[in-house]
């Protein structure tokens, strides 16, 4: 497993977006992207998200068995406890990516073509009705919520649930809309009733 996979690992095991860790580290998203699924970066920047993971390269290599697991340890070192409201309707939905200043989002363990596609085509469009949320209609945002409970339904019929949050920064008041798509069968997964209006995260 090289570096980039494992740098992938981590950040699904703190439940951060490619979007979360490119902020965090202060590089961008397609640059996350390429060194997950390459393994390749400069020096400068595998320091820069090491250093957002809360690690560096000699603990990276260090947390992983032979059989490419993550050790135990290293799960109780670097998960951090967060709190995400299963989505179940467009509505839902709405509620958290509305007039939202940015978009975080990600999908995990897909494991076929259909659930891959699906689950990259719900999130674009996710991203296309943030984009044009505040421009629109009431009549027009009642049939865009119709439009996701439509795709979240499909998703679930292929084994895939959404999750959502909506993050506030105090100091700016700037919101960050999280919208996640997990397999249903994820073990990250606490099946318990929370209150639709418990949205938080612990780091």
């Amino acid at each position: 497993m090289h570096k980039g996979l494992k740098i992938k690992e981590l950040r699904n095991l703190k439940l951060w977006t490619q979007a979360q860790l490119a902020e965090i580290s202060g590089i961008s998203e397609r640059t996350v992207r390429r060194i997950e699924s390459t393994g390749k970066a400069e020096s400068t920047t595998l320091l820069s998200i090491l250093k957002a993971l809360d690690t560096n390269l000699e603990e990276l290599e260090n947390m992983f068995n032979e059989d490419n697991t993550i050790k135990e340890e290293s799960k109780d070192k670097y998960t951090d406890l967060r709190f995400l409201q299963r989505i179940e309707s467009g509505r839902e939905l709405v509620r958290i990516i509305s007039s939202a200043h940015e978009y975080g989002y990600d999908y995990h363990d897909c494991k076929t073509e259909e659930q891959i596609e699906d689950a990259q085509g719900f999130l674009e469009v996710v991203a296309d009705v943030l984009d044009i949320w505040d421009m629109i209609e009431i009549g027009q945002r009642f049939d865009l919520e119709n439009e996701l409970s439509k795709h979240i339904k499909k998703l679930e019929e292929l084994g895939l649930w959404v999750f959502g949050d909506r993050q506030v920064n105090n100091e700016n008041n700037w919101v960050t809309a999280i919208v996640e798509v997990y397999s249903k069968d994820n073990p990250m997964i606490q099946k318990m009733k929370f209150d639709k209006d418990l949205m938080q995260k612990n780091k």
